[in-house]
This record gives structure tokens, C-alpha cells and sequence, in this order.
């Protein structure tokens, strides 16, 4: 039994972990692709005439997909950090960083999803 001062075999606090640093890596990189993708669209789309003028970016299917593909990109980034999370515990590895790494991500997941998919899909989705 473990005593009230003694640490956790796993957590290896206080000590430098490769796997740590990759899980922060990972999330930034992450970040930066899905948050980047959503600003992308939001250029894009605000180039859209208030015509019914169907261009590259303003017909239904693709504002759709331009809406939905950087919460996509944040969710699949917060699921692979989920299952490296498992991986590296199963290995008894320091598991804790890619834990944070999958639900930062997918807490910005949410984020992006509330404030990004009125703006781009407003009239498509009917918001």
C-alpha cells in the first residue's frame, strides 16, 4: 500500500519525458491545423456574393464541408490522443500528457463548432 508522501509509479513527475513533450507537440500541431482550417473557410466563404451566384465556396455541399472539417480535424487529433493515451498506459508509460492532449482538443473542438459553423454554413443550415 502506498503511503500518503510516496508518488505514483506511473506519473514520473518532475522528470523529463519524451512523451510528454511529443503529447504537447501533437496538441499545438493539432490546434493549429483545425483552427487554422476554420479561418481558412471563414476567408474563403466571406469572398461568397450575397447573390445566389453559385462559386467554388458557395454552393451547399461545400460550405457545409468548409463548416464541419476543422471541428473534424480538432476531433480526430482528440481521438488519436485518446487511443496514444491507452497505448502509452498500456506500457506503463507517462500517459497523463496525451490525456490533456485529447481533451484540450476536443474542448476546442467545441469551441470551434460554437462559434465557427453559423458564420460559414449560416444559410446553408438555415442559422
Amino acid at each position: 500500500m502506498q503511503e500518503a508522501d510516496e508518488r505514483s509509479p506511473g506519473d514520473r513527475l518532475g522528470q523529463e519525458d519524451g512523451e510528454v513533450r511529443a503529447a504537447i507537440r501533437f496538441a499545438v500541431l493539432a490546434a493549429i491545423a483545425g483552427v487554422g482550417f476554420v479561418i481558412l473557410a471563414a476567408l474563403w466563404v466571406s469572398t461568397c456574393p450575397g447573390t445566389g451566384v453559385d462559386t467554388v465556396a458557395c454552393g451547399p455541399p461545400q460550405r457545409t464541408l468548409l463548416a464541419f472539417g476543422g471541428p473534424l480535424i480538432l476531433f480526430a487529433g482528440g481521438l488519436w490522443a485518446f487511443v496514444r493515451t491507452y497505448r502509452v498506459w498500456k506500457a506503463q508509460g507517462t500517459w497523463w500528457g496525451w490525456h490533456g492532449a485529447g481533451w484540450f482538443l476536443l474542448t476546442l473542438m467545441v469551441v470551434s463548432l460554437g462559434l465557427g459553423v453559423a458564420p460559414i454554413a449560416g444559410p446553408v443550415l438555415a442559422l
